[in-house]
């Protein structure tokens, strides 16, 4: 937390305080008027309130049965809501598993084609599961997974090469990359996949090295029937998402008689696996329904006890399409399992708007409307009981309360002054944690400064044994290496380039404001000529400075530093052979605002803003110098001194950087 914050949660408490002692003062009067009060209750004749007594008595019984009528209308209401809420929420779980039992169908169908046919090619898997991936969009993927025995793994890669020539049987290691699969008894390698674009990198893979994959194919082959397993998270394009494994086994068909009394289990010929997306299943399922304003959850039960959440769906009916509905707190609520395979889901639904809301309009017009009539009768029945001595009562009543009052004012100036004791101590107390906050966040800033030198130090020493050693290859294997090899190696090279000036970029971002070389007087157009010299500018490229340039009394080196980066960026991000960048100074009230303009291929308006970020690069290169990081360091210089930086600039147009720089010490 830093000073600022701090300061403001102290404030905060220094109100709290405020409106405790408000309330102490509320409080006390009130407690003093109740003790004053009583004596005086009692000393009302009891004849009054047995005079009372018929208007107390038509009172009670009217509100009563007003009341009475009011909470059995609300149950009827609370009912009908219920029902409909339960009815729309039964539908909506009843099409779901539906679809859920159609997707599980596919992977079913896909095994029976395989148990009719003793051998199955490419193209005849392809054509088979073709109309299944049109139709249904929650499939991320089809597989036809053979076992394959240790002794048969050369055959039978020699045989899948022949319709399929990059084939190799591989597995994936710790770091994610994808190797040649080791000795095993039994291999599961993928033959088939569809769609194959989104899930080539899977062909050849051994399933048997997930462990997951692999108990769902064994629990497979035991059993001989369909295996679900429990919900899967993986990450994709669109972020991270939940899905399912499908596994049916295929055997080879046994040949012997069917007279044999005691035939041997049928060989494992291999598995159909399908990968469903959760989600897609639920939201296919839900499209064609008009939307019921309900929100569901898919829960997965395990034998831990534990409930894993697989799926959210939103209603289209919500205006809040980003609301998390775990944070959903509602009375009403409707759970139902379901079966999946042999999993077991819990679907948990929740009204997302106020259709299956309580219809209380006919229920408090029965309220207020029993209470009017109570009330008029009650007013008629109470004239005719001692209206005079009624009026007697409240005039003493009320010079009892005034007199009261009165006497509370005094006391609340008393306790007025005790808060203003306490409020010039709170003051003291603030002064005194400010102090100490902002020396505490001084040593702070003195520490962050050494750990960011010290550590960028201690990663520039491997960088450049990386950079030594790729050359000492290079230049021993210069002979052996063809024209990829050294592409590798200049990308190499420019990789570790790249980290270099990262890491210079972060230390120079994190040095703005903390340390400073000598202000002096500078003129600017001497710095920026100085500056363009240093760049020099490509062939076909002119940089002018137009007009008047200011003496400034400033930092040299941070005021070069951010012409330099604006000028470089403009040579860098140019894109064409030719062109022209304009500096220019105009003067305002108490800022110079200096510009840096180019008719390069400008940036789109939507990346203005993105362009002032750290590490933001609009296009990526392999051999790219840019870290990312020049804006977002000039920038910081810019606001450190008080002054803003803005972009002005239309794709294909060029572009403008504008930053402002306070006037102060200057010399026109």
């Amino acid at each position: 937390m830093n000073t600022g914050s701090r300061i403001r949660r102290l404030i905060v408490d220094l109100g709290t305080a405020v409106v405790h002692i408000k309330q102490h003062i509320t409080q006390r009067y009130l407690t003093s008027f109740s003790h004053r009060h009583q004596p005086e209750a009692a000393q009302i004749p009891k004849s009054i309130w047995w005079g009372y007594f018929p208007v107390a008595l038509v009172a009670m019984m009217g509100a009563s049965i007003s009341i009475a009528a009011f909470v059995q209308s609300l149950n009827w209401e609370k009912n009908r809501a219920e029902i409909a809420f339960q009815e729309t929420s039964q539908d909506r779980i009843l099409f779901i598993q539906r679809e859920i039992e159609s997707y599980l169908g596919i992977v079913q169908d896909i095994a029976s084609f395989f148990e009719a046919s003793e051998s199955v090619n490419r193209r005849e898997f392809r054509k088979f599961v073709g109309p299944a991936l049109k139709n249904h969009a929650g499939i991320k993927a089809l597989k036809w997974v053979p076992v394959v025995l240790a002794d048969k793994r050369a055959a039978f890669i020699k045989e899948a090469q022949q319709s399929f020539p990059p084939f190799q049987l591989i597995t994936i290691d710790l770091s994610g990359k994808q190797i040649e699969s080791p000795e095993h008894p039994i291999y599961y390698p993928v033959l088939y996949i569809q769609p194959y674009q989104n899930n080539k990198k899977a062909m050849g893979l051994n399933m048997g090295d997930n462990p997951l994959i692999l108990a769902l194919l064994e629990t497979a082959e035991f059993t001989r029937i369909r295996q679900v397993s429990p919900g899967i998270s993986i990450i994709d394009k669109t972020g991270t998402r939940t899905v399912i494994a499908v596994a049916v086994p295929v055997f080879f068909k046994n040949r012997e008689s069917e007279d044999t009394p005691e035939q041997p289990s049928p060989r494992i010929r291999g598995f159909v696996i399908g990968i469903f997306y959760i989600g897609d299943i639920v939201e296919q399922a839900l499209e064609n329904l008009r939307p019921g304003g309900i929100d569901l959850q898919f829960y997965q039960d395990h034998s831990s006890g534990n409930k894993q959440l697989l799926y959210t769906h939103l209603s289209r009916l919500r205006d809040d399409q980003t609301i998390n509905i775990k944070n959903h707190i509602s009375e009403k609520t409707y759970s139902q399992p379901i079966a999946v395979g042999i999993q077991q889901w819990e679907v948990v639904c929740y009204p997302a708007t106020k259709k299956f809301n309580i219809e209380t309009r006919n229920s408090w017009f029965i309220l207020f409307g029993g209470f009017a009539f109570t009330l008029l009768l009650t007013i008629y029945v109470s004239t005719l009981v001692g209206r005079a001595k009624r009026v007697r009562q409240e005039v003493e009543k009320g010079t009892s309360q005034l007199q009261e009052a009165v006497q509370a004012l005094n006391l609340e100036v008393v306790d007025r002054k005790s808060a203003e004791q306490k409020l010039q101590s709170l003051n003291e107390t603030l002064e005194q944690h400010i102090a100490r906050r902002t020396a505490e966040a001084e040593r702070k800033a003195q520490y962050l400064e050494q750990f960011a030198y010290v550590t960028s130090h201690d990663l520039k020493s491997p960088l450049r044994a990386v950079s030594n050693l790729a050359q000492w290859i290079e230049e021993d294997l210069t002979d052996k290496l063809d024209d990829a090899s050294k592409e590798q190696f200049a990308l190499l090279r420019d990789r570790v380039h790249r980290m270099h000036d990262l890491i210079e970029g972060l230390l120079k971002y994190s040095r703005v404001g903390k340390t400073s070389d000598a202000v002096t007087m500078v003129d600017t157009r001497e710095l920026v000529e100085e500056i363009i010299d240093t760049h020099s500018p490509p062939k076909g490229f002119t940089i002018k400075i137009k007009g008047k340039m200011p003496t400034l009394h400033v930092d040299r080196l941070q005021l070069g530093q951010v012409f330099s980066n604006l000028i470089s960026n403009s040579l860098k991000h140019h894109g064409g052979h030719k062109g022209k960048i304009r500096i220019k100074c105009e003067t305002y009230a108490d800022v110079y605002q200096f510009s840096v303009c180019d008719n390069g291929q400008g940036i789109a308006p939507v990346y203005h803003d993105k362009v002032f970020m750290m590490f933001q690069i609009l296009k990526a290169s392999d051999f790219e110098s840019s870290t990312g990081i020049g804006l977002a360091l000039i920038k910081k210089i810019v606001e450190e001194h008080g002054g803003t930086i803005r972009l002005e600039s239309t794709e294909g147009e060029g572009a403008c950087f504008y930053f402002t720089w306070p006037k102060k010490h200057s010399s026109e």
